[in-house]
């Protein structure tokens, strides 16, 4: 019987699919420490089940965060690049995505220049500038304009 419990916890808890304003929510705060980092990363690696370049793209962040809190150099680097790569797939795969595009403005202009992860800044930001009003529909439109109030590329 406990077996059985076991299995429908299980099969219920594992297929709760991840809806992307659970996702844009963490994403506001996920830097804010590494406990709320760790939260967004487990949130995407969850919601990579949905299967959309969105996912791996909020994924890649995720990424790129964990890469900050990492303590061991080798760990910090491997982190970042997988998360790199992943939103460039994604932004490749869809690269009139705008959320897509904020996703890789707001990593590219807070990782460290040494890592060389900063040349389509001005590509973004030129992108999500011309297209935000634009978006549809109107909660992605009012996600991107915050994005662009609180970040100091704009």
């Amino acid at each position: 019987m406990k077996a059985l419990l076991f299995i429908l916890f299980f099969f219920f808890t594992s297929n709760t699919s991840i809806n992307i304003e659970e996702i844009r929510e963490s994403y506001k705060i996920c830097n804010a420490s590494k406990e709320n980092a760790d939260q967004f990363y487990k949130l995407t690696q969850r919601a990579l089940q949905n299967k959309g370049a969105i996912f791996k793209g909020y994924h890649g962040a995720a990424l790129a965060l964990k890469a900050s809190f990492a303590w061991n150099p080798f760990n910090k680097l491997s982190y970042f690049n997988k998360g790199r790569k992943m939103i460039d797939t994604a932004i490749k795969s869809e690269p009139d995505n705008i959320e897509l595009r904020m996703i890789r403005l707001s990593i590219q202009s807070n990782a460290p220049r040494i890592v060389g992860y900063y040349k389509n800044i001005q590509e973004d930001k030129e992108y999500i500038l011309k297209n935000v009003a634009d978006s549809s529909p109107n909660d992605l439109k009012i996600y991107i304009e915050g994005f662009i109030q609180h970040s100091g590329e704009f």
